[in-house]
């Protein structure tokens, strides 16, 4: 009698740590991981802020990049709203994705109406805040749904033509020096002299 050869016990996946990797349909851990939120939430300057987004995205020109130095700005402004609105790592994480997400949406094939942008927003939004609803996610609570609309339509759609402009239309950097010499007067003789 002839045995079938014994089948090596197939080596189980090891499971990623978590905040390393997108859990479907969240979008928390899409561009930014865990480690790399909390990293942005310990900096203590605007400088360190602005250097750790430049060097994670790639976008270290943007001292002479028009376009890059939006992206930084776009994206240092994002990250410093979900720490001052007190979001937990992962609804920072979240709240970035979908606004980065919205951000390029808004850009694709020449740039979308503010109306289609917005009700892509608000759906990316409400599939992380509702409850029954298949392919959803409750991570956002009404009052985060709240702070995070307010804040893009107070800041990003606010200024939304100008972003569809300086993405599709290459800047170019003027660089002006100028020397100013300011003459100080001189000091008044005592009061108890005049």
């Amino acid at each position: 009698e002839r045995m079938a050869p014994k089948k090596e016990p197939e080596p189980e996946e090891e499971e990623p740590e978590p905040g390393s990797v997108p859990v479907p349909p969240s979008l928390a851990w899409t561009d930014l991981t865990l480690s790399e939120i909390r990293a942005f939430m310990q900096k203590k300057t605007p400088e360190e802020s602005l250097t750790y987004i430049a060097e994670k995205f790639q976008l270290t020109d943007y001292e002479s990049n028009a376009q890059s130095s939006i992206m930084v700005d776009f994206y240092l402004w994002i990250l410093t709203f979900t720490k001052e609105s007190g979001f937990n790592e992962e609804k920072a994480s979240a709240a970035f994705t979908i606004i980065k997400r919205t951000h390029e949406f808004a850009m694709s094939d020449g740039g979308k109406q503010i109306q289609e942008t917005f009700e892509v927003f608000r759906r990316m939004v409400l599939r992380h805040a509702l409850t029954g609803v298949p392919d959803s996610v409750v991570l956002f609570t009404p009052e985060d749904v709240k702070l995070l609309t307010a804040y893009v339509t107070q800041t990003y759609m606010q200024h939304y033509r100008l972003y569809q402009y300086c993405h599709r239309n290459q800047q170019e950097l003027d660089c002006h020096t100028t020397c100013l010499f300011v003459s100080t007067a001189s000091t008044p003789a005592p009061l108890r002299l005049a």
